[in-house]
């Protein structure tokens, strides 16, 4: 097996020429196909893949309410309730968002569309007998009844000059005495949360502390780059409100978008801190136990290469790797040093290149194809970013490994030249006399090791897995108090849970929908669901 090697060994010390033009244009080629890479940033890519999970994903990206970005403006003095200035405030922050980030933004809603109310009455009288079931018609009866009648007209007193008002004017103006109340109770069970009114076009919380807006960003949550640009040009407009009069005024935000945003900048910082402090720690631990300037340099060239040998191919075969399965290239950069450290270290003893190929060509050989077989047995899971840790490892591991028997010996040694460096004697260290000992010969030892083996085993049951979902994203401290806050104002947004039906045409979703909603009612019945929002 090293004699492959060996001959091209002996090639490049006659051309050492074409050596340094092969070494210098393949980082060259590697490094230009590893920058054209596109990382990804979605975290949820660590679940697995199935039919299941897809359709769910299908389903968020053509619906992208989950990319939704909701709005909370509150007055910083909660003993305060002043919902004009927070309409005022709501009205300003969709203005400026309109006009200084129309690219980045699908739709401000931060009122009600005005001509909803109207669509939806002339829907509802144009069509009244089907939404009416037979008990209805015994209501409508009672209508006759001069007490009744005049019950509902001092309601729609009640009503007119409540905060709701302005909504309800032009039904009650066309239905005074509420012949079609029947209907728009069917319609009303479709509102979600009870928790909220309408002031003056605005969704505000029923204590009248929170006033909501809600963005639809003009890109899915996965382009956290156009997103982020998105969040930093709200923090600004936010600032500068609260700097032009409305210092008293809280703004919190949430939302799927900011959270992805939040995780990818997190990821980005986790990336470089992990790799930076491994890259570090290898270079103080090397430069102190060589004794040499050159050997970190030699040494981690050929794990470099190994990585941009890595991402080349993997940009070949799919264009794209998850920003997690890179983080993870500190794992893969401990593994991948071990084979240059073997030539390295080797050759201080031998003293003679070719001996040294022939001695570690191959256990380095059969040892990385075990260790790179093991690796890309991660083809076989449905995760996407094992996946990609995967491939990363396994190709980085190949380019190190040839790149340690095929360049690093060249590195490290001409032939032309009649001085052999690192030929200094061995230096007795711990390192080394722990490197000699032999832990077997000592009783003492293995009887610990053995007890602790049994304790071990004793408390290995009790480990348990997180199977709380939330904890794989990353969220700062605002947004923490931002998803508090709409949990408290929203109170089914910590138990709700959403049912999709799906066919291949409205029509039959819709059947499928009427067979659940059967189900659903029953379930109703035993209060098992307190309550439904959706098709009846």
């Amino acid at each position: 097996m090293a004699k492959p090697f060996l001959y091209i060994y002996a090639y490049f010390a006659a051309n050492r020429k074409v050596f340094f033009a092969v070494f210098i244009g393949l980082f060259l080629l590697t490094g230009f196909f590893s920058l054209k890479i596109k990382p990804e940033e979605d975290i949820s890519k660590i679940l697995p893949k199935d039919r299941q999970s897809e359709k769910l994903n299908e389903l968020l990206r053509h619906a992208r309410f989950a990319d939704k970005l909701v709005l909370m403006v509150s007055m910083k003095d909660s003993s305060r309730i002043s919902p004009d200035t927070l309409a005022l405030f709501s009205d300003s922050f969709a203005s400026r968002l309109r006009s200084q980030y129309p690219a980045f933004v699908h739709t401000v809603e931060e009122r009600v569309n005005d001509s909803l109310v109207p669509r939806l009455l002339s829907m509802v009288t144009g069509h009244l007998p089907v939404f009416l079931e037979p008990e209805d018609y015994s209501y409508i009866d009672s209508l006759e009844n001069p007490e009744q009648l005049k019950k509902i007209l001092s309601e729609d007193i009640q009503t007119l000059a409540s905060p709701t008002g302005f909504a309800m004017k032009a039904f009650i103006s066309r239905d005074p005495v509420g012949i079609g109340r029947p209907a728009f109770k069917k319609i009303r069970q479709l509102q979600y949360d009870d928790n909220f009114d309408l002031y003056e076009g605005h969704v505000i919380s029923k204590d009248s502390r929170y006033m909501l807006v809600f963005i639809n960003p003009a890109f899915p949550a996965d382009n956290t780059g156009q997103n982020s640009r998105l969040l930093k040009g709200m923090d600004q407009i936010t600032g500068d409100l609260q700097t032009r009069g409305f210092s008293a005024v809280d703004v919190q935000m949430f939302g799927g978008v900011a959270v992805a945003a939040g995780n990818a900048a997190q990821l980005r910082t986790d990336s470089i801190l992990t790799l930076g402090i491994t890259a570090l720690f290898l270079v103080l631990f090397i430069s102190w136990y060589f004794k040499k300037k050159r050997a970190p340099l030699l040494i981690l060239l050929p794990v470099l290469l190994g990585a941009l040998f890595s991402l080349t191919i993997i940009y070949w075969i799919k264009g794209s790797i998850s920003v997690i399965a890179l983080a993870a290239g500190s794992i893969v950069l401990g593994i991948a040093i071990n084979y240059s450290l073997h030539v390295y270290n080797h050759f201080r003893h031998r003293k003679n290149m070719g001996a040294v190929l022939e001695d570690l060509a191959f256990p380095l050989t059969i040892g990385g194809l075990t260790t790179i077989g093991g690796f890309l047995c991660l083809q076989f899971v449905q995760s996407e970013i094992l996946k990609d840790l995967g491939l990363f490892a396994a190709f980085s591991l190949i380019g190190a490994s040839l790149s340690s028997l095929i360049f690093l010996p060249h590195l490290i040694y001409n032939p032309q030249s009649k001085t052999i460096p690192y030929a200094s004697s061995e230096r007795d260290s711990w390192i080394r006399r722990l490197a000699v000992y032999h832990p077997e010969n000592n009783k003492w030892l293995i009887a610990v090791i053995f007890i602790l083996t049994g304790v071990f085993a004793f408390f290995m049951n009790r480990v348990r897995f997180d199977q709380d979902m939330m904890h794989m994203n990353y969220m700062p401290e605002q947004l923490k108090r931002a998803e508090n806050t709409l949990n408290k104002i929203n109170a089914y947004s910590l138990r709700s849970v959403y049912l999709v039906t799906d066919g291949p045409g409205l029509d039959a979703a819709l059947k499928r929908q009427e067979a659940v909603n059967e189900k659903i009612k029953t379930l109703q019945q035993k209060n098992i669901i307190k309550k439904y929002s959706g098709v009846f």
